[in-house]
């Protein structure tokens, strides 16, 4: 895996740090980047340029549009959301097994497996509610079909068993969903210093995890 694709939206943000600090750390590699809305020929942005020089590092840059040609270069292509990822696979299908977002890629195993325990528990929660339902049909079609007070109060006893069966499973996916890590690289595009500072700290980051798999 030599020839690595960066992509966020302009390539004049996200994806030159990504592909500056990538480079720097592993000269060896081969590293582009490219937008999926990109202008071709702009510079990389001013933020860009002044987090890369803090690092020591120079960057000549002229932005580019993705296109076929370079995505079949690439040996991976890692964008900076999910969104970029998308439109990758709805514009390139052919090349959808090497699109991955950044921290996807970086925190696999991580990711993967708070997906698999929210999959379970979206599926446990269905299939209760599914059984207790069917168990309970008939008398909920005719409590539906009833009016006053008494069948209201039935239908809130067989709601409250209900919630309580599922109760579990609702507390587990919430807390994996606080858990699952934000796959999106946040955009410095018209921030300050501190702010682009910010996002090449969480490129690097993901980077570093990243090389302990290449």
């Amino acid at each position: 895996m030599r020839n690595i694709l960066f992509v966020c939206t302009g390539n004049t943000c996200r994806s030159p740090l990504a592909q500056a600090l990538l480079k720097q750390k592993r000269p060896d590699l081969e590293v582009k980047s490219a937008g999926v809305s990109a202008l071709p020929g702009m510079n990389a942005s001013e933020g860009t340029l002044e987090v890369l020089h803090e690092k020591g590092i120079s960057l000549v840059h002229s932005s580019s549009l993705v296109d076929k040609e370079v995505m079949e270069w690439a040996d991976l292509v890692l964008t900076l959301t999910e969104s970029h990822k998308a439109l990758l696979v709805k514009q390139f299908p052919l090349f959808v097994d090497k699109i991955h977002t950044l921290k996807e890629f970086a925190y696999e195993n991580d990711v993967v497996e708070k997906r698999q325990l929210l999959q379970h528990h979206y599926a446990e929660l269905q299939l209760k509610q599914a059984q207790f339902l069917q168990q309970h049909k008939e008398e909920l079609e005719q409590l539906n079909s009833l009016q006053g007070d008494a069948s209201k109060r039935r239908l809130d006893e067989i709601s409250k068993r209900l919630q309580a069966i599922i109760k579990d499973d609702r507390l587990a996916i919430e807390r994996l969903e606080q858990l699952m890590p934000s796959l999106d690289i946040s955009d410095p595009f018209g921030g300050s210093v501190a702010i682009y500072r910010r996002t090449a700290k969480e490129i690097e980051e993901a980077i570093d995890n990243m090389l302990s798999r290449l």
